[in-house]
């Protein structure tokens, strides 16, 4: 679940819970009060009640008198009313045509019964009147044309059940009490609420930031595992890529520097042999040891040979840098597969074919194949892969097949060779700088190790593939993009 939906419902719930909770305890406090100051149920509206109760009486009985039918029914009923009215603590009078006919009224409550109604106790309104403890209620109503008036009167009457000091006490201390415990409820809730979703964000909170100790003592190995599927679960998968991305930067870094170092001794002993045989022969003609014009005329020209060598090597380091630097310009031509290797065969195989190197040729490329390449360096790949063909040849003569065929994406060029091949182990080192069978470097016919790592970097400009295979001897296999 996502962080933010977490939040929304932990809010949500920091309302809600402590909502029902204070419902309860305020329920259940009540229950207790209730008990604790015996007042009945409905006690706080007894008073209210009785007064409606009375009237209802009143108006019932007002009603059996309306349609009763003979004198002496009616008499009954006026005598069941007062004696019912009494019972209550009321006293009452009954009047016909403002004539009493009915009353058991004492002379202090007639007086004041007279004070609260008017005066006149007969007077034919209805209604209710509360005067200090007193109670006074009348009622009239017609029968026969005559107008009956019921007027009935408590001289005791309490506003209250219990003492309103007690009540106003007993309300006081039972809001502070919920206050009191509302406060400790909803301080609780949000606790437990909040250390729930504060786990959520601390725990990968805690793994990011063991991750990143890690990667600073240099543990590049280390794999945060989060399960979650939230922003922790995103941010810590794109720290592990981060992780395996630095690790991958430092091992290139390392390989580099390892290549570097390499490539220093591998110009070091390279440049070192054709000028310690200079140095040798330009010493041997100082002291004279060629003594003859034949012997003098062979130093200078191994002199020359060497000389020669240097710079060769010189102009191969100079392409390898900018190659490696990616400062060496491709100038792209699209070009036609077929009559563009044609040309390159023709031209290269009397060449090779005086270094020991027969070359059969076989393009199976539709005439309207086309690459896109940069021809010259294109033809350097080529004349390096053929050329370490010859140097590593066993027998004098080297059988070389270059065969070429294409489909809808690529263009596939195989230069296989029959000599002994090499080692599969060393298949994946040969088109690093300076690699060569020989790590002594002590065969100086052998070649200066950076052929086959010119290649592969033109190749990759490109945008091709460069392998190496044994099939009967070395196979090197070539994959362009068709244009």
């Amino acid at each position: 679940m996502l962080i933010k939906k977490r939040l929304l419902i932990s809010n949500i719930l920091m309302i809600i819970v402590p909502a029902v909770l204070i419902l309860i305890v305020s329920a259940i406090l009540y229950l207790s009060y209730v008990k604790i100051y015996e007042i009945p149920k409905g006690a706080w509206d007894a008073d209210g009640r009785k007064s409606i109760m009375t009237q209802s009486i009143i108006a019932e009985s007002s009603n059996r008198m309306q349609y009763s039918q003979t004198t002496n029914s009616l008499n009954e009923l006026q005598t069941e009313l007062q004696k019912q009215l009494l019972k209550e603590g009321l006293y009452s009078a009954i009047t016909r045509d403002n004539v009493t006919v009915a009353s058991n009224f004492t002379a202090e409550v007639k007086s004041l019964a007279a004070n609260m109604g008017g005066g006149n106790i007969s007077m034919p309104q209805s209604f209710t009147v509360q005067s200090g403890s007193a109670l006074l209620i009348r009622y009239s109503f017609q029968k026969d044309s005559n107008l009956f008036t019921i007027t009935a009167l408590n001289p005791n009457y309490r506003a209250l059940p219990i003492d309103w000091e007690t009540r106003m006490t007993a309300i006081r201390t039972y809001i502070t009490i919920i206050l009191v415990l509302s406060l400790i409820i909803i301080v609780v809730t949000n606790g437990v609420i909040s250390a729930k979703i504060s786990k959520k964000i601390t725990i990968p909170l805690d793994l990011l930031s063991y991750g990143a100790e890690q990667i600073k003592n240099g543990n590049l190995d280390y794999k945060i595992n989060y399960e979650n599927k939230d922003e922790f679960g995103i941010v810590i998968s794109n720290f592990n890529e981060m992780r395996t991305r630095l690790r991958q930067s430092i091992q290139t870094q390392l390989k580099y520097e390892e290549d570097r170092k390499e490539l220093v001794a591998g110009i070091s002993h390279d440049l070192r042999t054709p000028l310690t045989a200079i140095k040798g022969y330009v010493k041997g003609l100082k002291d004279g040891v060629a003594n003859t014009p034949e012997k003098q005329q062979h130093y200078r020209d191994i002199i020359y040979t060497k000389a020669c060598e240097m710079d060769i090597l010189v102009d191969k380091l100079f392409l390898f840098s900018k190659l490696d630097t990616g400062h060496l310009p491709f100038y792209f031509e699209k070009v036609n597969c077929k009559k563009y290797l044609d040309e390159f065969i023709n031209h290269i195989t009397e060449d090779f074919a005086r270094k020991g190197l027969k070359i059969a040729y076989h393009n199976s490329c539709s005439t309207d194949t086309v690459v896109k390449i940069d021809a010259d360096q294109m033809n350097r790949v080529f004349i390096n892969i053929l050329e370490n063909s010859a140097k590593y040849k066993p027998l004098d003569i080297c059988h070389v097949d270059f065969e070429a065929s294409s489909n809808e994406a690529e263009v596939v060029l195989e230069i296989r060779d029959d000599g002994q091949g090499v080692p599969e182990e060393i298949l994946p080192k040969l088109f690093n700088s300076f690699y060569r069978g020989d790590a002594s470097r002590t065969n100086p016919t052998e070649s200066s190790g950076l052929g086959l790592s010119i290649a592969e970097r033109i190749v990759k400009g490109h945008q091709g593939t460069i392998t190496a295979q044994n099939k009967n001897g070395l196979a090197i296999i070539i994959r362009l993009p068709v244009a």
